[in-house]
């Protein structure tokens, strides 16, 4: 079974550098991961200045919702390090895994 999920990340920004050039930079680098990963669609990247944080959303398809996440993930990951942000502290998958919180509108209430 397919799953789909909408994945939404949550940066702050260090302060060093130019957060709206980094997150153009970023976006154009979302849209080569959707080129070539199947199944990576409709990401978007957004600054906020005066909190310094930069927001990055986008819907990945898997098998399950565990491969959907692992897809969206590593997505992000590589198109953070393609324009020179690190990420020494990226979560693990179980870790990410553990913080997702599972859509439940599809149950039928009683």
């Amino acid at each position: 079974m397919a799953v789909t999920v909408h994945a939404h990340w949550v940066f702050i920004a260090d302060g060093d550098g130019d957060l709206f050039g980094y997150c153009d930079k970023v976006m154009r680098a979302l849209l080569e991961q959707e080129r070539c990963l199947d199944g990576f669609v409709d990401s978007a990247v957004s600054a906020d200045g005066g909190r310094a944080v930069m927001e990055i959303e986008a819907d990945v398809s898997g098998d399950d919702l565990s491969h959907a996440i692992a897809k969206a993930h590593a997505a992000v990951r590589s198109a953070l390090h393609s324009v020179g942000i690190g990420t020494p502290d990226w979560p693990t998958h179980g870790e990410a895994m553990s913080v997702v919180l599972k859509d439940l509108r599809t149950e039928q209430l009683a």
